[in-house]
């Protein structure tokens, strides 16, 4: 199953590369190079992910009901500087 994240990733004076993830409060992640920051940011919400997963199944029994749900989110406008690092 494949699911989207919106990342931010914003370069730094020292040439550095911050990033995060929208949807997922604390994924952030940091790179020498654009590249690296990406996959760094990839490896760190893969993380997050398994990990809430993880956690939200601790209580699961066999009354539980496990079904997948789908919400339309919008993507929020972008702003001329974010335009211009698309």
């Amino acid at each position: 199953m494949k699911q989207r994240y919106h990342t931010i990733i914003r370069p730094e004076h020292n040439g550095w590369f911050v990033g995060w993830v929208e949807e997922i409060p604390g994924t952030i992640s940091q790179g020498r190079s654009l590249a690296e920051c990406r996959a760094n940011l990839r490896d760190a919400l893969q993380l997050m992910v398994e990990t809430h997963c993880d956690e939200a199944r601790l209580g699961l029994n066999e009354t539980c009901i496990l079904e997948a749900m789908e919400i339309e989110v919008s993507d929020p406008p972008m702003s001329q500087s974010s335009a211009i690092l698309a």
